[in-house]
């Protein structure tokens, strides 16, 4: 499978072609390390592009100690967006491929990672394309493109630049819930009962000692010869 940015020159996110075109040519050249550490910042351009679309202040608020950085920006787009939540989950896994290629250098990208990378960062682009721009365009993971073939809400087209914010809605899940009010089956169980089994073993018992009218004739019978 061969892949290629250059769907990214003529649209909304075309200052995004020059380093997707270098992270593709990296790849090339068997630098993998590289490929994700670039595509971790493509990430974060990508990032402050979507705050300054959607008219969300880069300056939320966060917790005592913690710090306004890729992780915390994620997550706000998270909370702030209703982007489905496969393509939040491929900026996560950027993001975190992206930290251990920076920071441990004692972990050696592979080419499998590198190509996952890639097929990430192709995604979230042709996701934000087809949405802010209109577009048609397809993905390469099946399981993005059945979620988006499901719900066409993802394709907002921003053609007029006015400041209300028009959020992406996220896949609606079509599952039937069972009501609160509808009665349930009742499982049907098959129960010993002890006391009926006392009841015909007694019965039984109670059949065998319990002699005959033949044998208590024959008894009386031998009684009166036995008397006279």
């Amino acid at each position: 499978m061969e892949v290629n940015f250059d769907f990214v020159k003529n649209s909304s996110f075309k200052e995004a072609f020059p380093t997707a075109e270098k992270i593709h040519k990296l790849y090339t050249i068997d630098d993998y390390r590289d490929v994700i550490s670039n595509s971790r910042l493509l990430l974060e351009s990508l990032i402050k592009k979507i705050f300054k679309l959607e008219n969300l202040s880069p300056y939320y608020t966060v917790h005592d100690g913690e710090h306004r950085n890729l992780r915390n920006n994620t997550h706000y787009l998270r909370n702030e967006l209703d982007y489905p939540l496969s393509i939040m989950d491929l900026f996560d896994e950027i993001r975190r491929m992206g930290n251990a290629a920076v920071h441990d250098n004692q972990i050696e990208p592979d080419q499998k990672q590198a190509w996952h990378c890639i097929c990430d960062l192709h995604d979230i682009l042709v996701f934000l394309i087809n949405s802010y721009d209109g577009q048609d365009l397809y993905y390469l993971r099946p399981d993005i493109a059945m979620e988006a073939q499901t719900d066409e809400d993802h394709y907002y087209v921003r053609q007029n630049k006015q400041s209300k914010i028009m959020k992406l809605h996220d896949h609606q899940n079509t599952k039937k819930k069972q009501s609160a009010s509808a009665p349930k089956k009742a499982k049907h169980v098959k129960h010993f009962s002890s006391k009926q089994h006392i009841e015909q073993t007694n019965s039984a018992s109670q059949t065998k000692t319990t002699p005959s009218t033949k044998d208590n004739w024959l008894r009386k019978i031998k009684e009166l010869f036995h008397h006279d």
